[in-house]
Order: C-alpha cells, then structure tokens, then sequence
C-alpha cells in the first residue's frame, strides 16, 4: 500500500518512501538494502533514516553486535506517529494562542507609525485590497458592504461563503453598474442561495465594508476615474462607524431586491416561469434615487428625468423616442431569459444579425449587458 501524506509531519515524499519500507520489514534492514530496493543514494537513505530516527518513528542498531553496518527497524506507529501528532497539536495549540499577541504587537506598531490611532487612510490596490480581504476573514456577527465599480480587488465568492457558513449575516447593496459584467449576477444568486442579503439601487456614494460594527473601510479617492490608485479610510472610531451604519441602512431601506434570474425560454419560445419585472425593479429604482415614492405610475421615470409612455409618441420635453416594434420584441425575450439561438428562430433571424441588433440595442440603451439593459428599458418605459 501507499502511505498518506505526511508532510504535516515535516516528512517529505523520499523519507516517507524509506519509512514505508522498514515498516515492510519483519526485522532490521540495513542502510544498502534500503538504498537497492528504493534506487535511492546511499546518503540519501542515511539522511532519510536519522531523520525518521530523531522524531521517533525508527530505531537504530547499536554497533558491535556482529552486523558490519548498523540496522534500522520501525517503532510501532500506532504509538510513535500518535505521539508525534499530538506533539504537533500542542504546538499548533502554542501558535494559536499566540496570534492574538502577535495580533497586539503588530497593532502597537501600527500605532506608533500612525499617531493618528483608530483611522487611517489607505493608498494603493495592495493595501485596500489586504485590509478588504482581512475584515471579510475577521467578521464574525455581521457583514455590510456598498457593491460598486471600479473594483479593486476580484469577487472571491470562496472567502464570503466562507463567513456564510460560520454564521456571519451577509449584507450588501449592488448598483445596477456593478453587473455589468457576464455572470456577475448570477453570482450574487449563487451566494444568495447560501444567505447573503443583497439589494441593488441605481448608484452609491462610495464603496464600504464594515465588519461586526467594529471596523469599517470606506473609499475615499475618486470613482469615476478606473486608473487612478485606490484610496481608502480604515477606521476603527465608534462614532465615524455608527455614521456608516446609519448611512447603510438609509440606502438598504429604499434599495431594491435584486431580481430573481429568468428562467430560460425553451426552443419553442415558451418558458415554465415568469420573467423579471423590469418595470417595477426600475420604478422602485427610481423611488428611491429621485424621491418619487412608493406609487410610481407604469410610465416610470425616464433616463433624462421625464416620462416616456409604453406606447405613445416620445416625450417632446426629453427627446426620448418609443421603441421600435423589432426593440421591443426583442426587450421581451432578453427579459423572459431567452438564449441567443431561440431569439433568433423566435425572429426569423441568424444568430450573427441578432448580435448586431443586441449590440445596437444596448448602445441605444447605454446599457453593457442583459441585466443593465433591462433596467435602463423599464426607466425608459420600453418593457
């Protein structure tokens, strides 16, 4: 048979190789018969040997007893490999308790290179991205978080599902920007279905993640310019914290759940459930970025601030004109979920004319995927 991994115990593939051979051996066996059998160099089997030999796990021969060479045997794992593993546990037990004081010297550091104590700015993709990716791993209770472009660091849906699963409660607020690229929104489902919280409102002021009400970064540079490099305050202050909270629960309050995936429409154009409202996502978007309150009317409020009806002439105060009946035909599939190659038997057309007309439509719409599209339709009044 072939041993398990011990590098946990510092053995590396060559003296686990050896180790299992002696433990193949009835008796002692010799450095040469090591070396022949595992077509090893015989100090290699020698370094091997005494370093199996000082943790323990095998024995040497005293020299003088009629052998020319000293003899290696195996000590009984069942005890040598339990001992050393609990020798192990205690020092991994030693490490852990020292984090928390190796934890306070690197903050008493931190300290007396900041005078300024529980807030800093932070500068540069590096340093944002370490301190976001630390209060994700040091949340315990409760996470919040502004979701908007430009990004510093990748989505790791790995590391929040990981503060999920040990009970962290997940909230966070998306822009209708921050799904602008492919796939994007299904990710957000796809930590939904493990509990995060997730609404999406039309903009942000600045990106933020606080971490159970104790730490919070919040952007501070620029974010409409991509190139210039990120910068961030970190603090620690109760007051400045609790301002951030109370802001994220203004905006959680009027923003908007993000809206369930279609379901794909089947090659006959027809699909088992309903498609997303873009009408209602985009008038409570509107709610709640323009003040217009809870009974915003169907013809919702426009991209330029007027109104555009579903089916009348373009508002002559905005110069936003109605769609086309090609448009609008194809709003309604993109929004029922549909693929590509069913919107293009459905129309008649090959698949090559309907990426041109989808990309027409969405620079018409100023939109940069099917989720952005819908959204920008629905404020138009077109679905």
């Amino acid at each position: 048979m072939t041993l398990p991994s011990l590098a946990a115990l510092g053995i590396d593939p060559v003296t686990a190789a050896v180790y299992e051979f002696v433990l193949t051996c009835g008796d002692t066996v010799d450095v040469a018969a090591i070396a022949s059998a595992r077509e090893l160099d015989d100090a290699v089997v020698v370094t091997a040997l005494e370093q199996l030999r000082n943790i323990g796990l095998v024995h040497r021969t005293a020299e003088g007893h009629g052998r020319q060479a000293p003899g290696y045997g195996a000590v009984d794992p069942r005890v040598a490999v339990s001992a050393l593993v609990a020798a192990h546990d205690e020092q991994l037990a030693d490490a852990r308790t020292a984090v928390s004081g190796l934890g306070a010297l690197f903050d008493d550091g931190r300290r007396v290179a900041d005078p300024s104590g529980t807030t800093t700015v932070l500068t540069g993709h590096a340093a944002v991205g370490d301190w976001y990716s630390r209060l994700q791993h040091r949340a315990r209770g409760e996470f919040l978080a502004f979701d908007r472009p430009p990004y510093v660091v990748a989505t790791n849906e790995s590391v929040e599902r990981g503060a999920l699963n040990r009970g962290v409660h997940w909230r966070a607020i998306y822009t209708v920007a921050s799904f602008t690229v492919d796939g994007s929104l299904q990710g957000v489902h796809r930590l939904g279905a493990d509990g995060e919280e997730a609404r999406v409102t039309h903009d942000l002021p600045v990106k933020l993640a606080i971490a159970d009400r104790q730490v919070a970064l919040v952007s501070v540079g620029p974010l409409d310019d991509p190139t210039a490099a990120p910068e961030a305050l970190l603090t620690e202050s109760p007051a400045l914290i609790a301002a951030l909270c109370d802001l994220f629960e203004s905006r959680w309050r009027t923003a908007v759940p993000v809206p369930a995936l279609a379901e794909t429409v089947d090659a006959s154009g027809e699909g088992a459930g309903a498609a997303v409202d873009w009408s209602e996502v985009a008038a409570r978007l509107a709610a709640a970025t323009q003040g217009s309150g809870p009974g915003v009317p169907s013809d919702v409020v426009g991209a330029a601030g007027g109104r555009v009806s579903a089916d009348g002439p373009p508002d002559p105060t905005t110069g936003l004109r109605a769609p086309t009946v090609d448009e609008r035909d194809l709003l309604a599939f993109v929004a029922a979920g549909a693929t590509d190659d069913v919107i293009a038997r459905q129309l008649g057309i090959s698949p090559r004319t309907l990426r041109r007309r989808l990309h027409d439509l969405f620079d018409e719409l100023g939109a940069s995927n099917r989720f952005h599209a819908g959204v920008e339709a629905a404020r138009r009044g077109w679905v």
